[in-house]
């Protein structure tokens, strides 16, 4: 069962799924923050390299552009609630705090079981200001009650190319230099990254151009601007490109 509601500031989703087996959901990134909240589950997040466990009432806020997948763990009935949203969503006084960090907390039962429940109701955009309200009452708490993140293990090789592919997302980022980077031939790199992320580097890199590119878009940037500035000089390129990935194209306005 698949439920959205939909507000001003968030993109929610309540799900519930019975899982026969550890199952894991591809790997992606978003321009937007996320939010996952397990209702219900136990579950393991592996983000640029690291990997975390929430269970129960635990959430983790992902920020912009951060390669992520979730993998359930067991079987059983797995509930979640996810939220995407905008920098804009955050009280201003918690923005900066936010930034570009991972944070995770215990939601309180009573906060899970409201969203649900509104996520249940026939007209929920009827309760779309007590939606954002409840968001932000999560806000503050994984302000004020922070937890540190449940590490189970890193890996050292991926955290490395994440690193470097960050650092000059805005270029041409080439193989060999990755190669180099991690101390491995290009092969090397090429058969161990796809094993390890089930997708080739040249597709994360683009994967993560895009979204970054789609973010600037997004904050208002020019499309000809958020494309020199991940890269590409030739602007028909990136239209074409941002066409096929997104379905729309990059002057489209929401």
């Amino acid at each position: 069962m698949i439920l959205e509601p939909s507000t001003n500031d968030f993109e929610i989703e309540y799900i519930e799924s019975e899982i026969a087996h550890s199952v894991l959901w591809e790997r992606h990134c978003h321009s937007k923050y996320e939010m996952i909240a397990v209702a219900d589950g136990d579950i393991t997040i592996m983000l640029e390299g690291q990997n975390y466990r929430l269970t129960k009432n635990e959430i983790i806020m992902i920020p912009p552009l951060f390669y992520h997948s979730v993998t359930v763990n067991g079987e059983g009935c797995y509930r979640r609630i996810t939220a995407l949203f905008s920098i804009d969503a955050i009280p201003c006084v918690l923005q900066s705090k936010f930034a570009n960090q991972e944070r995770t907390t215990t939601v309180s039962t009573s906060r899970m079981e409201k969203i649900k429940e509104i996520c249940r109701k026939e007209d929920a955009s009827f309760f779309a200001p007590l939606l954002q309200a409840i968001m932000i009452e999560i806000f503050y708490d994984t302000f004020l009650t922070p937890q540190p993140p449940k590490r189970i293990e890193a890996d050292e090789f991926l955290q490395r190319t994440f690193e470097y592919i960050d650092l000059h997302l805005h270029e041409r980022i080439l193989l060999d230099d990755l190669a180099r980077h991690t101390s491995r031939s290009k092969s090397s790199f090429c058969h161990l990254f796809e094993s390890k992320m089930n997708i080739s580097p040249k597709q994360y890199i683009l994967q993560k151009k895009l979204a970054l590119a789609g973010k600037l878009i997004g904050d208002g940037i020019p499309a000809t601007v958020a494309a020199a500035h991940v890269g590409y000089e030739n602007y028909s390129n990136f239209y074409r490109v941002y066409l096929k990935h997104f379905g729309t194209s990059p002057t489209k306005k929401e």
